[in-house]
């Protein structure tokens, strides 16, 4: 089953089904005006159990995060997180676009000194979130990126909060950070709660 459902495809999936039913009830012939009755109820009934249903699938498929970058304000890629064996692209070029773009949007759009939270393609949500010392973008394949704004919000500040200090004073070896990647595992799982 597609993961974006959209709540219109379930509302226009339970009146047909309705729809059709109700038809039915109108143009067969019943014995009594008890059965019509009765298949009316049925219809109702099977309606109802199609849309809570439906509405269960929807609020169940999980938020798929498929990349995860872990950087510096200024773009320096200290970890990448990937749901693919091999990922098929070079992690410092990307970390390095989206500190660009970034960078584009708030000089040339943004006299506030605001910060790009959000990049949106047609299969791929690019989340980014900003604390002092620690960048986290997020790339998610669903359409759903509201059940993962607040998990990569609380992931952010809680990294900058147990290794903010460590990272702003990073040597670049990759093993000073390997605590980080016990917190990123429960991020990646799609079900991470802050402490």
């Amino acid at each position: 089953m597609e993961q974006d459902i959209k709540f219109e495809t379930i509302i226009v999936m339970s009146v047909s089904i309705f729809a059709v039913l109700a038809a039915v009830a109108f143009l067969v012939p019943f014995a009594s005006g008890s059965a019509r009755l009765f298949f009316m109820g049925l219809a109702a009934a099977l309606t109802a159990i199609n849309v809570v249903g439906m509405l269960m699938v929807w609020r169940s498929t999980p938020t798929v995060v498929d990349e995860v970058f872990l950087m510096t304000p200024t773009g320096l890629l200290l970890k990448h997180y990937t749901r693919r064996l091999r990922p098929d692209q070079d992690t410092d070029i990307l970390a390095g676009m989206l500190t660009a773009v970034q960078n584009f949007v708030r000089e040339s759009f943004d006299e506030a000194g605001g910060k790009l939270n959000e990049i949106r393609f047609e299969n791929y949500d690019i989340l980014i979130s900003h604390e002092k010392d620690v960048v986290l973008a997020a790339i998610i394949s669903t359409k759903k990126p509201e059940k993962l704004r607040n998990q990569l919000k609380n992931a952010t500040s809680d990294l900058e909060r147990q290794f903010g200090e460590q990272i702003s004073h990073w040597s670049g070896d990759k093993k000073e950070l390997g605590d980080v990647d016990l917190l990123m595992k429960k991020f990646l799982a799609g079900k991470y709660k802050s402490k």
